[in-house]
């Protein structure tokens, strides 16, 4: 299998949005409830472009006889990656951005979310993020064009009860690769019946 990290275009979207779909509506990784329209996922891909924020794709490309990418064969999304700002409305907050994280579930344990999570933090490193500061009034909205270096990545995951080491499994995974944990809140969501706790980890560039 030979995957390829690079970044997403807009011809990507309905891939990485059926992707985010399956989790939304299989899982408490994320605490959307219903199905989501396509539109939020293009308002992601969208926000990532405007604020000069990387989101990435995992691709599994199509190979020929000879071993080389097929032409004109569409390359099938294994997993993205995306930075979003941070309380994005406000310029203080723009050293800092949350990860998102998703890998097809006909892909995971190949390695992929890991590759995935290096090649972001590679680029966030040179990464210049374009904050605006928004208080309800248009005429007062302030942004810094030139942009702000990127100076920590913030994971906010659902602790699953029922998953991997009673939820901790991917809390543990995140700190094998440097991230720290910052805070835990108890019972702030509720899907499937039952309450779920959060967990902030930090990574400082």
């Amino acid at each position: 299998m030979a995957i390829k990290v690079r970044p997403a275009t807009e011809s990507d979207i309905p891939q990485i949005h059926s992707i985010y779909t399956h989790y939304s509506l299989n899982t408490v990784v994320t605490f959307l409830i219903n199905t989501p329209p396509l539109s939020y996922t293009a308002r992601k891909f969208d926000t990532a472009q405007e604020r000069g924020l990387p989101f990435l794709v995992a691709v599994e490309q199509a190979e020929g006889e000879n071993g080389s990418a097929k032409a004109n064969t569409p390359d099938k999304i294994c997993g993205y990656a995306q930075a979003s700002p941070f309380r994005g409305y406000m310029l203080a907050y723009g050293p800092t951005v949350e990860l998102s994280l998703f890998v097809h579930p006909d892909y995971q344990s190949h390695g992929i979310g890991s590759t995935l999570l290096s090649a972001l933090i590679e680029v966030l490193k040179e990464t210049k993020h374009r904050p605006y500061e928004f208080a309800g009034d248009p005429e007062h909205e302030v942004s810094i064009q030139e942009g702000v270096q990127v100076k920590s990545l913030l994971a906010v995951m659902a602790v699953n009860s029922e998953g991997k080491n009673g939820g901790e499994g991917l809390r543990d995974w995140y700190v094998k690769r440097g991230f720290i944990e910052r805070g835990r809140m108890k019972e702030v969501g509720f899907k499937f019946g039952k309450w779920i706790d959060t967990i902030y980890l930090q990574y400082t560039l």
